[in-house]
């Protein structure tokens, strides 16, 4: 492991084409798949867009979504890449069964989650050209280049001995540091480990190390490659002057819902303790390395999406549109939240959310003359009945937060700072649903559902099922009817978003709300018993004459008066966003935000 480094390898003289670039490509680029297929393309395209230097392209497909499969097979059209099919499997099973088609004297694997910039396979080879090195990997970046922000600028091994044992851990050097002012002053040369993000091999030295071990599942295969490399003498080698960036997941870049099932896969602690456990039989130490932190921020990064499983009898309960399960009041959803399992953390949440609800509409009501927090009381609860996630259910008591015509005329316009303020407030997931639902619903129920629902992005799969929620809400005691509402927008809705819907799992749900549509179809067809559907109540019902009196001291005016007061009371420049109290009581539809 701690064998010298081998230096001084002679090469083979390599003829020169036009230009001083090798006549014949050096090196074979193995695109891999890593964890999701909505960033594939991107990094594609920036590949192809920096092939100033010959090398050979081969792309492992491993079962992407039809966008993508697409435009692989077009680009193997063109001549620009290889296109090998590749079964579901481990990363390291992928990469051995690709380098069963190099030819090369090097390869270098990428995943299909990295863009790269201009020169950056060129510096790898030449530099490993110069030193002979067995591997040589790039600065690592991490999200969108503009974000400025390093991964890694090589690894170190931290090696110690303890009770006559070797102990082990590793570092990421200049982790999250700003790239701007890191990089001029990084040097390169021998490192520890590279990662796979962008990892240039020696052909010569694999031959001699042997295939990359398949044992490791999940993490570590770098590593033990790289000690695999020293132990043989080869130098690992990190080259700053090749940068290349992987993007992780953002509301810029979001997960598609074919991504679900692969990073699932992917990623899980019981997986990732094999691996470290694998580490430490294999080279005679005690690793201490902790993938707690980073497999919870891996893992939590995944928004989630399908319902919990639901009990029989919930499944089959008849629907009828004045009898259901659903509660209207805050505490009555409280109490069912707690009936479900959530931990009291969840309930503070739950609240926190809903103070930010209750000072947004206030005692304004909707058209059905039920007050706007009974309507988001009520969706929540219908997600909560159905098992959905917990940020959908907060969602949902915030749905139309964005929206400029709800009926309660309450709203905030989706700007940078109202947003920050809101992620603020109520977090960021439920903040990006929120948004979604309002973009969804400014689309309009007549947009075609997507030609492929595989790669819509999961925060607007969360707004449909919102969507379809929210209207089951609306035909319960056919309130919708009230609001002169037309059946046929809840059958666009159906077709919009019940697709969406059934492929996250909420075959249920989308099966009532059809139901409840046809309720209510046939509570106004001529002949109908039903008396709250009766012509001359749903008429009277929808009459508004309020008195001038109850006008001027209804609650809306007094929630503008005390907003107002509030807002006074504040920096004029702006609301500090550690003002949480102060803010929530600001967040009025006023313009006052």
């Amino acid at each position: 492991m701690n064998a010298p480094v081998r230096r001084g390898v002679r090469h083979t003289p390599v003829r020169d084409g036009p230009g001083g670039s090798p006549a014949h490509p050096l090196v074979t680029v193995v695109v891999v798949f890593r964890e999701r297929h909505s960033v594939a393309l991107r990094s594609l395209h920036s590949i192809l867009e920096h092939r100033d230097y010959p090398f050979v392209l081969h792309y492992r497909d491993s079962q992407s979504p039809p966008s993508v499969r697409r435009e692989l097979e077009a680009a193997e059209a063109r001549g620009e890449l290889s296109l090998f099919p590749a079964a579901p499997g481990t990363p390291n099973q992928q990469r051995n069964q690709a380098l069963q088609a190099v030819t090369t004297k090097y390869v270098c694997f990428i995943d299909n989650d990295v863009l790269v910039t201009r020169g950056w396979i060129e510096t790898l080879v030449t530099t490993a050209e110069r030193t002979g090195a067995g591997i040589v990997f790039p600065l690592y970046l991490m999200g969108e280049f503009a974000a400025d922000r390093i991964h890694m600028a090589g690894g170190k091994n931290h090696l110690s001995e303890k009770d006559g044992r070797i102990e082990y851990n590793e570092e990421h050097l200049f982790a999250n540091a700003p790239a701007s002012r890191i990089t001029p002053t990084l040097q390169g040369g021998d490192s520890d480990f590279g990662e796979f993000h962008c990892m240039l091999l020696s052909m010569a030295m694999l031959r001699e190390v042997g295939p990359l071990d398949e044992a490791y599942l999940q993490v570590n295969e770098h590593i033990d490659i790289a000690m695999l490399a020293r132990q043989a003498n080869y130098r690992v080698i990190f080259e700053p002057k090749s940068v290349v960036s992987y993007v992780y997941a953002s509301e810029h870049s979001p997960y598609w819902l074919c991504d679900i099932e692969p990073f699932r896969r992917r990623w899980s602690h019981e997986v990732a303790a094999r691996d470290v456990a694998h580490l430490s039989s294999k080279w005679k130490l005690r690793s201490l390395q902790s993938m707690t932190s980073f497999l919870n921020r891996q893992i939590g990064s995944m928004e989630p999406l399908h319902p919990r499983p639901r009990e029989p009898l919930a499944e089959a309960a008849a629907v009828d549109n004045h009898a259901y399960p659903y509660v209207h009041s805050f505490p009555l959803l409280v109490r069912q939240c707690l009936a479900n399992g959530h931990s009291p953390q969840e309930i503070a949440e739950l609240n926190r959310v809903f103070d930010v609800a209750a000072e947004l509409h206030g005692g304004s009501f909707r058209g059905s003359k039920k007050t706007f927090q009974e309507h988001v009381v009520r969706t929540a609860s219908v997600l909560e009945v159905h098992g959905a996630p917990f940020d959908l259910v907060k969602a949902s008591l915030l749905h139309a937060v964005y929206m400029a015509h709800t009926t309660s005329g309450r709203h905030l316009a989706p700007t940078a700072r109202n947003r920050a303020l809101l992620r603020e407030l109520v977090g960021r997931r439920v903040e990006a649903i929120a948004h979604a639902y309002a973009a969804a619903s400014a689309a309009g129920p007549r947009q075609a559902p997507p030609p492929v629902i595989e790669e819509l992005p999961i925060v607007s799969a969360q707004a449909s099922v919102v969507r379809i929620a929210n209207d089951i809400e609306d035909l319960l005691d056919h309130a919708a009817l009230l609001e002169r509402k037309s059946l046929k927008q809840f059958a666009r809705v159906h077709a919009t978003h019940g697709p969406v819907a059934e492929a996250c799992g909420y075959r249920a749900l989308v099966a009532e709300f059809a139901e409840r549509i046809r309720l209510a179809e046939a509570a106004l067809a001529p002949g109908s018993q039903d008396p709250a559907a009766a012509a001359w109540l749903i008429e009277l019902l929808r009459q508004r004459s309020p008195h001038p009196l109850l006008q001027s001291h209804s609650l809306a005016v007094r929630s503008r008066r005390l907003a107002a007061r509030v807002v006074r009371k504040l920096p004029r420049r702006g609301i500090p966003l550690p003002l949480k109290l102060a803010a929530r009581k600001v967040l009025s539809p006023f313009g006052l935000v």
